[in-house]
């Protein structure tokens, strides 16, 4: 199934499976709200990787997501949001990353519909 998966289709699994990860790792270390949130969106990214068309809203959702938990977690040191700073750091480039994914799924549908116009 992973090798019929065009490419940021497998990078949201694979941003799915390293939030999930991370989720679990948080959950056993005490810090709940981020191991919730982690674990949430781990499983979300996951499962949108399924669908080209679920994975493009879902990039921008979780854009949005971590780059807000970033703004929350480095304003306010010791809040529930505050990851530390690799952590933050982190929250970031995912929110970064999860851009990436939004834009390059949508390249790729345009780039399928090209295609199958001018076979």
């Amino acid at each position: 199934m992973v090798a019929s998966l065009c490419w940021p289709q497998r990078s949201a699994l694979g941003l799915g499976a390293v939030l999930a990860v991370w989720g679990v790792v948080d959950l056993v270390v005490g810090r709940t709200p981020l191991g919730v949130l982690h674990l949430v969106t781990g499983a979300l990214v996951a499962a949108s990787a399924a669908s080209m068309r679920a994975s493009r809203p879902m990039g921008s959702l979780m854009a949005v997501v971590f780059l807000v938990v970033f703004a929350f977690g480095a304003g306010e040191g010791g809040g529930a949001m505050d990851a530390g700073l690799i952590g933050n750091g982190v929250h970031l480039l995912i929110g970064f990353a999860s851009v990436a994914v939004a834009v390059s799924c949508a390249w790729c549908e345009q780039r399928s519909r090209t295609a199958r116009r001018h076979p």
